[in-house]
């Protein structure tokens, strides 16, 4: 039996949750799932949407047309919403695994789900901490264009405003790795802390350069940074940088033991928001064996009834489609390595 994985392949995130799909498919299977009192083996059908939002509506009407239960996907938020609509219309459920833009669950239809917390709340949670803890006065934001970067930086401006907090706002393209006007600015205007909303390899180009700009601003990231491998590729020495993602702290023993499955499956360590794909699989699997149904409107009738205990916490759904409580975890570089500031829950 089928099940849809998209994302944009030839990005390191990505591929990793789709190693850790996989992984997931072939748990359901070494367990020997009966669905109507029948044998069922799952298979993953993956997509590369190339994060494009028309290549995501292509990738979506394929699907359709195929024997694919539901989809898991698409990674980016931008392609999330794009074709939301798309999968609402035709009946089959859309569980999206780290797309968390508040924008993706408000799109129309009521088949798509949000594997993660929203990005609203995080920045609410980053306000009152940098406001209790940090008390910066002034911040220079930085959005991708992306739709998730525009939503966390207007998030974060809403809040930081109400918290009497002085924001000033830039925006860069999705491809640029040039920072320099930016952190020009900063250099001259010296904002305690720089807000950059955008994926990983463009948290790269702007951590890697802050030294190198003389820039004495501390650094908030909202991408998949919080690894060994992102503090070697920017050459950490001493930079002050944190970041806030979804998801609790991946020192628990949970995750660590995927770690460990994930390694012996692929010989390389899981990238930090392969977890989530990880999770996404099961829980959408747990709304088949609810449902004991392979009929696509069954299986969306089922995962707004489904509570499934991932490896990110436990799974299940508002009425809208958002995930009911979800955690988000604030880390801080310190000594050369990622260290949790706090960990934030949602009440239910």
């Amino acid at each position: 039996m089928l099940i849809g994985f998209v994302a944009p392949m030839d990005d390191l995130d990505a591929s990793s949750g789709a190693g850790a799909a996989q992984m997931a498919i072939d748990e359901a299977n070494a367990a020997s799932v009966r669905i109507g009192g029948n044998p069922v083996i799952f298979k993953l059908l993956l997509q590369n949407d190339k994060a494009d939002p028309r290549t995501a509506e292509q990738v979506a009407r394929y699907l359709i047309k195929t024997n694919v239960v539901a989809v898991v996907g698409h990674w980016t938020s931008t392609t999330s919403i794009a074709v939301a609509p798309i999968y609402a219309e035709a009946g089959i459920a859309q569980l999206a695994p780290i797309a968390w833009s508040r924008r993706f669950t408000l799109a129309p239809g009521s088949s798509h789900f949000q594997g993660v917390g929203s990005d609203d709340m995080a920045m609410a949670y980053v306000i009152g901490y940098l406001s209790e803890h940090v008390h910066p006065k002034r911040v220079m934001v930085i959005d991708d264009k992306a739709p998730l970067g525009v939503s966390m930086a207007d998030s974060f401006e809403k809040y930081a405003k109400a918290a009497g907090i002085e924001t000033s706002r830039h925006s860069v393209s999705t491809q640029t790795s040039d920072f320099n006007p930016q952190l020009q600015i900063a250099k001259t205007s010296r904002p305690d802390l720089i807000l950059f909303t955008g994926r990983s390899a463009q948290s790269t180009a702007i951590a890697r350069n802050l030294k190198r700009m003389g820039v004495s601003s501390s650094l908030m990231m909202t991408g998949p940074v919080v690894s060994t491998d992102f503090l070697a590729q920017i050459n950490y020495s001493d930079e002050d940088l944190y970041a806030i993602v979804p998801g609790p702290s991946t020192d628990g023993s949970k995750i660590q033991a995927f770690r460990k499955r994930y390694m012996a499956h692929f010989t390389r360590e899981p990238a930090p928001f392969a977890m989530f794909a990880y999770d996404s699989v099961h829980t959408l699997i747990a709304a088949i064996k609810k449902a004991d149904s392979l009929d696509r409107q069954n299986i969306i009738a089922a995962l707004y009834a489904v509570n499934y205990t991932g490896l990110s916490g436990a799974m299940s759904f508002r009425p809208d489609g958002t995930l009911k409580n979800p955690t988000y975890t604030l880390h801080q570089t310190e000594k050369g390595r990622w260290t949790v500031r706090r960990q934030f829950k949602s009440p239910g």
